[in-house]
């Protein structure tokens, strides 16, 4: 028949377990962070970019408009200067169209400028955009391998939980409530074996009167100095 220190140990084993398979779980988060951060930055420089561009573009259809505006009135001062008959008015429409060419001028500077910067954004974008698909090219086997390795994960954990449903039916409950608040203050493992008359987690030395009580009555106790379960392994005890 299981004692129930056999059937403590068990349960142990089985968390051990479990809390293997929960750091691998918990080891897959920083690997997608930074996948996700790494994908983010390009695609954070590819939206600056396209504003950029989309703004650049504005700017561009603005100008076109402009000179077309201007061009458009030239053309009329030029039909005006045909049909003046004075030389006054002549003087008017002539000073009208040479600030139009000027108007006209520099705008078609300004285009020219704006073209060849709109070309490197353009440029700029189209790079970006080709290394956020090469990146994301890149990704899709590492996040395939991290959601295959994250159900394997899923599924060991579901079993391993499982597993420690049926082993913790065999522990007595007075002695598995102690046992899971040891384990809720984040400790790996809450039962050690006696080390020589010491506790075998910090080493404390136990009570004459306490280790004859484990040795005899084979009682789990509680170390009063680092609150682990201690146990004694004698000739007959298993561990």
């Amino acid at each position: 028949m299981q004692t129930d220190l056999e059937a403590l140990l068990a349960l142990q084993a089985d968390d051990v377990v479990i809390h293997g398979i929960e750091q691998q779980h918990a080891a897959l988060e920083p690997r997608l962070r930074d996948l996700d951060a790494r994908r983010q930055r390009v695609v954070d420089a590819v939206e600056r970019s396209a504003t950029l561009v989309a703004a650049e573009e504005k700017k561009q259809a603005y100008l076109r408009d402009k000179i077309t505006e201007h061009k458009l009135l030239i053309e009329r001062n030029q039909a005006q200067m045909d049909a003046v008959r004075t030389l006054k008015q002549a003087t008017a429409a002539a000073a009208q169209m040479e600030q139009a060419r000027r108007i006209v001028a520099g705008e078609e500077s300004d285009l020219l400028a704006l073209n060849r910067r709109l070309e490197e954004y353009r440029a700029t974008l189209a790079a970006q955009r080709a290394e956020l698909a090469a990146l994301e090219a890149e990704q899709q086997t590492a996040r395939a391998d991290a959601a295959g390795e994250r159900e394997r994960l899923k599924g060991e954990l579901g079993a391993a939980r499982a597993k420690r449903a049926e082993l913790a039916k065999a522990v007595p409950r007075s002695l598995l409530a102690k046992y899971d608040r040891i384990r809720g203050r984040r400790r790996v493992e809450a039962v050690f074996p006696m080390r020589g008359m010491s506790c075998g987690n910090c080493d404390t030395a136990i009570p004459m009167q306490r280790r004859h009580v484990m040795t005899t009555t084979a009682a789990i106790e509680l170390c009063e100095a680092c609150g682990v379960l201690m146990y004694y392994v004698g000739e007959q005890t298993t561990v």
